[in-house]
Order: structure tokens, then sequence, then C-alpha cells
């Protein structure tokens, strides 16, 4: 699958994942990720999985199963596919607390190349 997902800011990045979310990948899950983002674009974004749909809301609204903390600049590179999530994670670049194993699969659910 070749996206056209080229978001221009990291609220846009995250608002903007249900254009790339693939139901077949998310068959079965239901997870609740909260964007906790620093930065220069600071906010809270919630993203709801759950029946193979996906919907994001404004701030905090439901308690996540699954935290990602991370300067805005960064999500916003790793959304357009300029960064790898999981190199990322892995140089401690940002956060994940909770469900770390659902994590595994944000990438397959949320393809972004």
């Amino acid at each position: 699958m070749v996206s056209t997902f080229q978001p221009t800011t990291p609220s846009a990045a995250v608002e903007g994942l249900p254009q790339v979310f693939d139901p077949a990948e998310a068959a079965g899950v239901e997870a609740v990720v909260l964007f906790d983002l620093s930065g220069r674009e600071p906010g809270q974004w919630t993203v709801v999985i759950k029946d193979n749909e996906c919907r994001v809301l404004t701030g905090r609204t439901i308690e996540p199963t699954v935290t990602l903390t991370m300067d805005s600049d960064l999500w916003l590179a790793i959304a357009r596919g300029e960064k790898s999530g999981r190199d990322a994670f892995m140089n401690g670049e940002y956060q994940v607390t909770g469900d770390v194993a659902f994590m595994m699969r944000f990438g397959k659910i949320f393809p972004v190349r």
C-alpha cells in the first residue's frame, strides 16, 4: 500500500490517522492510544480502535491502554515516514507506557509508508 499521507503539522498527523487505518490489520483489536505531545505543538489526543474502526478525539477523554509521550516534531517525522518509530523508541527518543505489546502492531494498523 502506497500512502499519500503527508501531514504538515503534528496535530494533523494524529487527526489524520483514520486516513491510513487498516481495518483488516485491526481485526479483534480494542485499544485506546493517548498521544501526549510536547514541544512546538503540544497537546493530547485519544485514538480509539474498536470494532475495526478508528476515531480520534481531542484531549485525554478515555483511560488509555497505551500512552505515547514524545516531542511533537518527532511524531510528525514518524507519521510522515521520515523516521522509524521502532528505531526512535529503541533509541529512547519517546516513551511508551501501558500495553507495550500493542505497539508491535501499530505500524501495521497505521501504515504510513
